[in-house]
């Protein structure tokens, strides 16, 4: 996943890093098996750091973005070039969303 070019892992948000891993963990690829470990942990890292409310607003925003994503694929919204050149295709390819447009006809 992309996650810039910060100064540090936390990209300048207070618990940025946590709350990234909690997006990757949510977004993973991985064999179910490994993800569900992989995702409780951070998750109870969350709950523990952030409290309840916020491990779910959290999980809400991964949620909604990856959701929104996926409709403009499938409707066939492309990003607007300034988007593209600043890392957007990076993020859809890394994402594999480009997959979604080739069913397509």
């Amino acid at each position: 996943m992309v996650t810039g070019e910060a100064d540090s892992m936390d990209g300048g948000i207070t618990r940025g890093g946590l709350l990234r891993r909690f997006a990757e963990a949510i977004l993973t690829r991985e064999p179910a098996s490994e993800a569900s470990e992989a995702l409780e942990k951070v998750r109870n890292e969350c709950i523990a750091t952030l409290g309840v409310e916020a491990t779910i607003q959290a999980a809400s925003i991964v949620a909604s973005f990856d959701a929104i994503n996926r409709v403009a694929d499938a409707t066939g919204i492309r990003l607007d070039p300034e988007i593209a050149a600043g890392g957007g295709d990076q993020i859809i390819r890394e994402l594999g969303y480009e997959e979604l447009g080739a069913a397509r006809t």
